[in-house]
């Protein structure tokens, strides 16, 4: 990707079903010095659907005046995570024929090749958000760069991103709220695995990010983006699903999972007696471990065959007629599992039993140790992904519909 100017400061905010977390960085050679970090309890969205919109967009501007209160530091305009059921992703392509006569691709190609592919309408009631670059075909044969080389048929494919208009404007409005400007959306799963898979990873990854009302995945192959999707299926499912069977209530249950649950159900569990407060007091509580285990491992499990069966059918579409498998040779590098229910005990294990793949928690790198765990890895790697994506600043045009689409040029 060409180098393009970046701000000398760049703030993202990730907004989950549980927590909506913003972060404010110094870009200095080419790095994220933070500056000031803010994490908040969601209001207004469930499943990763925003259902107030009033209380959400309260969140939101807790979250940038405490980055702005904390570095001293005025915010101008973010990046904002996209993740959940209103992202809706899909391959699109473009073609060119080589026209010259010695069969050589020149640049000119690759541009009409492009714009072929940008020029197809998205469905209807929806706008394209992003555009993710995929692999290259000369020929049906995957190229890094195809311009000097000689062929007939060149092909350009995209994994595009689109949202329905009317939730587009609102997030956008949400922001200009605050006289901010959004300078681009980044896809969450995407910004989770820059916060944890390496360049070597992406030759064949799958990122699974699991969060508390929603389950979001993205599928490497050749270090480009092949598919990514979104389950309404996380943590709080586990939760909800514990305190029916316990007859207890929800923090109750969320206590207990964090403490005593586990991905994995073992035959040693049912002989575990656990007490919620330990003292065995009085009003202390008794359970039964292997009870715990058993209906947490269920969901978890369940959750993660629902991924399993999304990436093989976004897959099928997108190589119709072919076998597909999520075997070691597609995949190398296996799973990498971050979110807040990856720090689940045994949430590695319960992955590599269902998907039959290697699998480990993502731990972001960053230089804060405090941001250094599964959770975090979307609103670190929306960092990382803004300073290697960043576009060009966003001017502020006149009028409501010349700012969507100023904002949304490709």
């Amino acid at each position: 990707m060409t180098s393009k100017p970046l701000p000398s400061l760049i703030a993202v905010i990730d907004v989950g079903t549980h927590k909506t977390a913003s972060l404010l960085g110094q870009i200095i050679d080419g790095k994220a010095r933070m500056l000031s970090f803010s994490e908040r309890r969601t209001d207004g969205v469930v499943k990763g659907t925003v259902t107030d919109l009033e209380k959400l967009t309260q969140c939101v501007h807790e979250v940038v005046n405490d980055i702005e209160r904390g570095s001293g530091r005025a915010v101008e305009q973010i990046y904002l995570s996209l993740s959940g059921p209103a992202a809706e992703g899909e391959r699109v392509k473009g073609f060119v024929a080589v026209p010259a006569h010695d069969g050589k691709v020149t640049a000119k190609d690759v541009t009409e090749a492009i714009q072929s592919a940008k020029r197809l309408e998205p469905p209807a009631g929806r706008t394209t958000i992003l555009y993710m670059r995929q692999p290259t075909m000369l020929d049906n044969r995957p190229v890094s760069n195809p311009v000097g080389m000689a062929g007939k048929r060149l092909e350009v494919n995209f994994w595009r991103v689109t949202m329905e208009e009317g939730n587009m404007r609102m997030r956008v409005g949400m922001v200009n709220g605050m006289s901010i400007k959004v300078r681009d959306f980044i896809l969450a799963s995407h910004a989770a695995a820059c916060a944890t898979a390496s360049d070597a990873d992406k030759q064949g990854v799958l990122v699974i990010d699991m969060g508390a009302g929603t389950t979001d995945w993205i599928l490497y192959y050749k270090e480009h983006i092949l598919c990514a999707g979104s389950i309404p299926v996380g943590g709080e499912h586990l939760t909800n699903d514990l305190s029916v069977a316990l007859r207890i209530s929800r923090e109750t249950a969320e206590d207990l999972k964090l403490r005593f649950g586990s991905a994995m159900h073992r035959e040693n569990d049912v002989n575990q007696t656990i007490w919620k407060d330990g003292d065995k007091g009085v009003g202390d509580q008794q359970f039964n471990r292997g009870t715990i285990t058993q209906v947490l491992s269920l969901r978890y499990q369940e959750t993660i065959e629902f991924v399993r069966k999304d990436v093989l059918r976004r897959l099928e579409a997108i190589f119709p007629g072919h076998a597909v498998k999520l075997d070691q040779n597609m995949i190398p590098s296996g799973v990498i599992l971050t979110g807040g229910s990856a720090s689940l005990a045994d949430a590695a294990e319960a992955v590599q039993v269902v998907m039959g793949l290697s699998a480990r928690v993502g731990i972001p790198n960053f230089e804060n140790e405090s941001l250094r765990k599964p959770e975090y890895a979307g609103v670190v790697g929306l960092m990382t992904a803004a300073i290697t994506d960043a576009p060009p600043p966003v001017r502020r045009p006149r009028g409501f519909l010349a700012q969507l689409k100023e904002i949304f040029r490709l």
